[in-house]
């Protein structure tokens, strides 16, 4: 066993939400993971760095030292704790931002909404927005990759999910995006946070609207009518349930997917080999899940005094978990710089570890596969000018891109029944 370290030993010069990290975060975290692997940082208040993969699982597993609970006052906005450094002044998410016993209480209120089973029941109409979302385009010959296609079809599939209006998917799909990549410190955060708002208010009004009209097939119906543990849910507690699916299943799939294409337009054999041979998909949409990791790393609170990868944690510490980071740690997988299309088995932890593992990962899945089918389908010559565009700001807590410019041959519009 090594030797602990004396508290707050091993410090960095870290800051997650820095536009420096943006493009040096593989070699940061490379050389945290080689020399020390448990870090601290004095930026955004003081916090642990886990950086390798045995480390973050043991954390990630360990629900009751390493707490993901958060206290939000919407009224003074004081906000603490939660998945995110700093802590994002929004309400909190559920039940990824509870701890037990009540996350065994809201995750199974959630769980049969989420299943594998559910999300095979959206593939369709996930098809019908990305056809949809590109008859707007297809005979222009070019399209913003994100705000055009990536972005809106993720947003559209989660407001048909809720059952909130889909003419104002625009409405919906921006603000989130912009939520993800302004860093919480910049002075347009703020603005971007009352964009952000309007969504949940949006919320308080369908959930009200739904009480006094028979059962749908929607969530914030099923909110309206589903009791929790023998009683009617809350109204803090269905704007807490709907933070966590719209914020945590929006951009997410966004930036995978456009990370996705990006790649195979840089990779003409991976992306002949794909468009060859669609039973492979499966396999590399968990290749790139693992190496482009949209989720680039979540907080929790230390709840006790504890040791982990040789750093003294105390009480009240908080630590960043880079899932980016260990989804690339040699010690678990063969050359994890490399994107291998058909690596399998693939032990990436890009959805999560532990109890909070993601309740949304079939449907991301659902969505990647039904875009890269549509976009391999209709427009297969793509092409995409990373030069031209932009990256987020921050990849702290999600790794994306603001814009692609994309160009292709262009095509027909093709019958969906929905004009967008």
């Amino acid at each position: 066993m090594e030797d602990a370290r004396d508290l707050k030993a091993c410090p960095v010069d870290f800051d997650h939400e820095s536009e420096a990290h943006v493009a040096a975060w593989p070699g940061e975290f490379r050389e945290m993971r080689g020399t020390c692997p448990v870090a601290w940082t004095e930026k955004h208040g003081g916090f642990w760095v886990a950086t390798r993969y045995k480390d973050i699982v043991a954390m990630a597993q360990d629900d009751a030292t390493f707490s993901s609970f958060k206290t939000f006052d919407p009224h003074s906005g004081d906000v603490s704790g939660g998945i995110t450094i700093p802590a994002t002044p929004i309400p909190r998410g559920l039940p990824v931002e509870a701890d037990r016993p009540d996350w065994d209480i809201f995750r199974k209120y959630l769980n049969r909404r989420f299943a594998p089973k559910a999300a095979e029941a959206r593939r369709a109409g996930v098809r019908r927005y990305a056809d949809s979302l590109l008859n707007r385009v297809i005979e222009t010959g070019e399209m913003d990759l994100v705000n055009d296609f990536t972005g809106p079809v993720p947003a559209m599939t989660t407001m048909e999910l809720m059952g909130l209006p889909l003419d104002e998917w625009r409405q919906f799909a921006d603000p989130l995006h912009e939520m993800v990549f302004t860093p919480k410190e910049s002075p347009d955060f703020p603005h971007v946070i009352a964009g952000v708002q309007w969504i949940f208010q949006r919320c308080v009004e369908t959930f009200r609207e739904r009480r006094s009209q028979p059962p749908r097939d929607d969530l914030l119906s099923y909110f309206a009518h589903e009791q929790i543990d023998g009683r009617p849910l809350t109204e803090d507690e269905m704007l807490s349930f709907c933070n966590n699916i719209i914020t945590g299943g929006v951009d997410t799939t966004t930036a995978l997917t456009t990370h996705a294409l990006v790649y195979l337009d840089e990779n003409a054999a991976d992306r002949r080999r794909l468009m060859d041979d669609p039973t492979l998909l499966p396999i590399a949409r968990e290749e790139f899940v693992r190496y482009f990791t949209p989720i680039h790393g979540l907080a929790r609170n230390v709840s006790r005094d504890v040791e982990m990868g040789g750093a003294k944690m105390e009480k009240g510490d908080r630590v960043y978990l880079a899932w980016a980071a260990a989804n690339r740690d040699p010690e678990v997988f063969d050359a994890p710089e490399d994107v291998d299309i058909a690596r399998f088995p693939n032990r990436h932890i890009a959805f999560g570890a532990g109890m909070h593992r993601c309740i949304g990962s079939f449907m991301a899945r659902v969505m990647f596969e039904e875009m890269m089918q549509v976009v391999f389908a209709r427009i297969p010559d793509y092409r995409v000018d990373p030069a031209r565009a932009r990256r987020y700001t921050s990849v702290g807590t999600i790794n994306g891109w603001i814009d692609m410019p994309t160009r292709f041959t262009p095509g027909p519009r093709i019958e969906t029944g929905l004009v967008l």
